[in-house]
């Protein structure tokens, strides 16, 4: 395996054991491919953010989104700064207070962290899952297969099949032929081939659900109108991040991306990541935000006036904070002072960066696929496009999501977030 998929595929191990205990046993032998992922996952919040003044704000925000370890953020960013994609650091004591970041793109990003993991010395455990991962990524294997075509231990073979299991990275299929093997990220990482197989030789339902599917991007499931596309996505197969609704429940929003760069579906997973987030939310407005005159035009008008270069902004109202608050931690605007004398509201603002312009227009394209657009509308409207909801799970978590966060009330995590992308101070 090259250095990239090693890079690569350690992200996507931290992205299973996002689903479990951050104190569980399974994790003390996957350390250094644990702290390389949350390197890399680090490095994509931060890219294109060139100071980061505030460092403790950083790690609270990358522990509350990504999962980032604070007892390890010292050690992620030592990573970054090893293989020269941070400089500058400052410390107190053990403390890291700012530093300055030249964070580079996807492909060498991976490679690079690639070596970093290598020259870690991880341990055998830690090399095989990242061989399971990346080999059943690639496409599914039966189980009795898996020693021999992806070069396994066969004494480490049900230990790796156990933290497979337990952390979602490897799912499992009951066949007369004996089990079936296959990482979630072979449906993530290639939509289309999984719905031409499945509307080629699925069921009349199948075919039904996934045209639903088709023709709305980002589409509403549940188990009793769409049994099989919930199904599918339980078991990882479909994309499905999710949005935690006012109530308190979990709506999950299923999407088969078609995308004109498939490194978006790979190596630039972050860039999809943050679209996926885009389109989650602004379906949840559109079906659960109580605003019948919603239409699909009005989400895309909402994310135009945000990368219109000449404004990329919406005016100030008193809603704001609550509306984007998850595009404000997702790192794709920040909260601009209220332009009147005294004002107290704040100017949703887009942050102009190639991945931000990049996952806004993948989700306006997601959004048109197979819908027709009619009309314009207000920033009124454009408001309540963006009512988002209270908190945002990424598709790997809403499959096997198995622990709770102890999150931060919005109102203080807002001030957090702009103190460590340096907009603010605390």
């Amino acid at each position: 395996m090259d250095q990239f998929q090693q890079g690569l595929r350690c992200q996507d191990v931290h992205s299973g054991l996002r689903n479990v205990d951050p104190n569980s046993p399974l994790l003390q032998p996957l350390a250094d491919t644990r702290v390389v992922g949350m390197a890399a996952t680090l490095a994509g919040l931060i890219r294109g953010r060139d100071v980061v003044t505030d460092a403790q704000s950083l790690a609270m925000v990358a522990a509350a989104q990504l999962d980032v370890d604070m007892l390890a953020f010292n050690d992620v960013v030592e990573v970054l700064e090893e293989v020269g994609f941070v400089q500058g650091v400052q410390r107190q004591g053990r403390k890291i207070l700012s530093f300055t970041e030249t964070v580079p793109y996807y492909d060498d990003l991976y490679g690079s962290l690639g070596i970093s993991w290598s020259e870690r010395q991880p341990t055998e455990l830690e090399q095989q899952l990242i061989l399971v991962v990346d080999g059943l990524s690639a496409a599914p294997r039966p189980v009795e297969d898996l020693e021999h075509s992806l070069g396994l231990d066969r004494s480490d073979l049900p230990n790796l099949m156990d933290l497979g299991n337990k952390t979602g990275l490897v799912q499992l299929i009951r066949t007369i032929d004996g089990d079936l093997a296959y990482s979630p990220f072979f449906g993530f990482e290639n939509p289309q081939l999984f719905g031409d197989l499945v509307l080629e030789h699925g069921t009349d339902r199948l075919a039904a659900e996934f045209a639903a599917l088709r023709e709305q991007q980002g589409l509403p499931i549940n188990q009793q109108q769409f049994p099989l596309l919930t199904d599918a996505v339980a078991r990882g197969l479909i994309m499905a991040p999710s949005v935690q609704l006012p109530q308190g429940s979990s709506q999950p929003f299923a999407a088969l991306p078609y995308v004109p760069d498939q490194r978006l579906l790979v190596a630039r997973k972050p860039v999809l990541d943050k679209a996926l987030a885009v389109l989650a939310c602004l379906r949840c407005a559109q079906h659960f935000g109580g605003y019948s005159s919603l239409t699909p035009a009005g989400l895309v008008n909402a994310i135009d006036k945000l990368l219109d270069r000449n404004r990329g902004f919406l005016n100030p109202h008193e809603d704001h904070k609550r509306q984007y608050d998850l595009m404000h931690k997702a790192g794709l605007i920040t909260f601009g002072p209220d332009p009147m004398p005294g004002g107290k509201w704040v100017v949703p603002t887009f942050i102009d960066s190639e991945d931000n312009r990049e996952a806004l227009n993948l989700a306006r394209d997601l959004i048109t696929h197979g819908e027709a657009l009619q009309r314009r509308i207000d920033d009124a409207q454009a408001r309540s496009a963006l009512d988002l909801g209270k908190g945002y799970v990424a598709p790997l978590q809403t499959m096997n999501r198995t622990r709770k966060l102890a999150m931060t009330d919005s109102k203080h995590f807002n001030k957090v977030f702009e103190a460590a992308m340096g907009r603010a101070e605390l």
